[in-house]
């Protein structure tokens, strides 16, 4: 049985490093929130903070023992007008780690409990002021990398699925009183709604119900970095260009072909956010090597599910039926085009060399060099713009809405339910109106009703203290 009764304060700004000077935030919330103001030193109180709260910000200062004083602003948040639903306390130190965390203590040894992980979300949803897709929402935004999965977690948080799961419901509810009614005049000989209606509605609501499924976007993707696959023949410059973009030597770089067997990967940073850059194996579309074929077959395996794909051609090689045969392979929407070693020749060679490669390839190629740099700003800029147009245009749809695997499943309940009624309802109408019930209990399960303490615990277990 959860508490509500009590006060909890956690940090809720990310950690920082001895020596450095940044801004701190201690959150604290529940009926004793603003009761720090007599119970910690505060020097400077504003009178009208030992009166009924106000919301606001208030300059102040705390007083830590030796002497020592760190301003600060409080957030003031009564309740209910607040984000837990109680009255809600921020406090904004700007100080260096020690003394934020040695004011952090001194609430704490006032007799207020430090917060578990999701606590304050988790009291936002007990308070009613969020629904359980949307706490679910604040996670995924908290532990976003980049700006598409942050869209996709913002979405969630706006309430869309709730509001695609409450029409649902309410459509089903109304089936239901139909059915049940029904039943109660059984004996009369008064039908209505007939089991043919019965069907065609429950056939319409399982259709939507798919239709979400099948067009819905599932946040443990979303959560995932996305992924840059390297490819090209080998010695195509792919190992050099993980290097240069990642400014590590993560790839061996030979001139003998074949260097590269395993699929190597470390994250890169882009202007917005972090993706997973891989190199693998060189591509070549026959050979007899037991050793190559399984650096194929991995880097094959590995490229099907990349987000992207630079495609990498060295300038300087003449004859492109190879690569083009090896070009075709790949989708050219999710694919850029990176033309390798531009150090070699002038501006007007690039332009030529440039020029046959599109002819062959039907698409424009990017030139860099590994050696000069010259090329890789506006490689990253093009790559991060593919990545944002890639998501934006998964998720952006009427149909993509961001779901998890809890609600997945809670909907896959239901369509099962819906199916039963749908076997039920001519010649066991009672049964069919029992499984229309369950099936409205497993959507509501999604947001507020008839979910399990255990449950709870395992979603808000997941997130970080603070939040």
């Amino acid at each position: 049985m959860y508490v509500l009764d009590d006060t909890i304060v956690a940090i809720a700004s990310p950690h920082m490093m001895d020596g450095q000077l940044g801004r701190t935030l201690i959150r604290i919330s529940g009926k004793d929130a603003f009761s720090i103001f007599r119970r910690v030193g505060f020097a400077h109180a504003a009178a009208q903070l030992l009166n009924p709260i106000r919301r606001g910000i208030y300059k102040l200062c705390i007083q830590l023992p030796q002497n020592i004083e760190i301003d600060c602003l409080a957030y003031t948040f009564p309740a209910p007008a607040s984000y837990t639903g109680q009255d809600l306390l921020e406090l904004h130190l700007t100080t260096a780690p020690s003394a934020a965390d040695a004011a952090y203590r001194q609430i704490i040894l006032s007799g207020i409990r430090q917060a578990q992980p999701g606590e304050f979300t988790q009291r936002a949803y007990l308070n009613g002021k969020l629904d359980l897709t949307q706490a679910e929402a604040v996670m995924h935004t908290v532990s976003a990398s980049n700006a598409g999965q942050i869209a996709a977690a913002e979405r969630l948080l706006s309430g869309g699925l709730a509001a695609k799961i409450t029409q649902l419901q309410n459509e089903i509810l109304e089936l239901l009183s139909l059915v049940e009614a029904g039943l109660d005049f059984s004996e009369e000989s008064i039908e209505l709604i007939s089991p043919t209606q019965v069907t065609d509605c429950i056939t319409a609501l399982t259709a939507r119900i798919q239709q979400l499924l099948d067009g819905a976007v599932r946040c443990e993707e979303l959560m995932g970095l996305p992924s840059v696959g390297l490819a090209g023949l080998p010695n195509a410059g792919k190992s050099s260009l993980m290097n240069a973009l990642t400014a590590q030597q993560r790839s061996i770089v030979s001139e003998v072909q074949g260097t590269t067997r395993d699929v190597l990967t470390e994250t890169l940073e882009l202007d917005c956010g972090q993706c997973v850059l891989f190199d693998c194996a060189g591509l070549k579309l026959h050979t007899t090597d037991t050793m190559e074929q399984l650096a194929h077959q991995a880097a094959a395996e590995a490229l099907s599910a990349a987000s992207i794909i630079l495609f990498c051609i060295d300038l300087s090689l003449n004859n492109l039926e190879q690569t083009a045969a090896i070009f075709r392979l790949f989708p050219k929407t999710h694919t850029l085009g990176i033309a390798t070693k531009s150090d070699l020749y002038s501006a007007e060679q690039i332009e030529h060399k440039l020029k046959q490669i599109k002819d062959a390839l039907a698409i424009e190629f990017v030139p860099i060099s590994t050696k000069t740099a010259a090329g890789l700003d506006n490689l990253k800029k093009r790559l991060a713009k593919m990545l944002l147009s890639a998501q934006s245009g998964q998720n952006e749809t009427d149909a993509g809405v961001a779901i998890n695997l809890r609600h997945r499943q809670k909907l896959q309940s239901a369509l099962k339910q819906l199916s039963q009624a749908a076997d039920e309802i001519k010649d066991h109408p009672e049964v069919a109106a029992m499984s229309l019930r369950q099936a409205r209990q497993e959507l509501a399960g999604l947001e507020h009703e008839a979910i399990d303490e255990r449950i709870l615990d395992v979603i808000f277990s997941k997130f970080c203290i603070g939040k």
